[in-house]
């Protein structure tokens, strides 16, 4: 099983590279071999949407700015197709996901949220709930989360791999389509 960090942030490393790998600690803990991909140093969107497809489940980490997470994410997934009106693939359709999103306080963790419900139904992904947000008091530094963050985000990383073998396991979960 390969579980793919999707970091879409304006600049590599940083906060949302520390969360996003936190998760795929979990992740690999429960036995998924996992790879990062970050977006800004990425050699184009078609280059990671191929690496979506390639994998079983997905996190999408991203700094979130003005209440939404930070445009590269948002440029990235504008370039995913959805096997809809004409399109021949859909990477993330019936695809187990994790949301792991940071920001300076809590103050934006409802952008959660916001992408979930854009990978639920818009891609018709399978999306882990509740979500992860991380704000700035959650770091020791930009590349280390503290105790209790870090347990958190490997918790999600296992409950990833839980989902992403019941998504496996089940035909009708990977056979529901995006909304129109």
């Amino acid at each position: 099983m390969r579980v793919l960090a999707i970091i879409g942030s304006p600049a590599a490393g940083g906060r949302s590279t520390a969360a996003a790998r936190a998760v795929l600690d979990g992740a690999r803990a429960a036995g998924a071999d996992t790879e990062v991909l970050e977006l800004s140093g990425a050699a184009g969107p078609e280059h990671a949407v191929a690496a979506l497809d390639r994998a079983d489940g997905a996190v999408f980490a991203a700094p979130v700015y003005r209440a939404r997470a930070a445009y590269p994410l948002k440029s990235f997934l504008d370039a995913v197709p959805r096997g809809m009106w004409g399109e021949t693939a859909a990477p993330l359709q019936g695809k187990a996901c994790a949301v792991a999103l940071t920001g300076a306080g809590w103050h934006h963790f409802l952008a959660v949220d916001d992408l979930r419900g854009v990978l639920a139904g818009f891609f018709a992904a399978q999306v882990l709930s509740p979500g992860l947000y991380l704000p700035q008091n959650a770091f020791a530094d930009r590349e280390r989360l503290l105790g209790d963050a870090a347990d958190l985000a490997g918790a999600h990383g296992a409950a990833l791999v839980d989902l992403v073998r019941a998504v496996r396991d089940s035909t009708a979960l990977g056979a529901l389509r995006p909304l129109a």
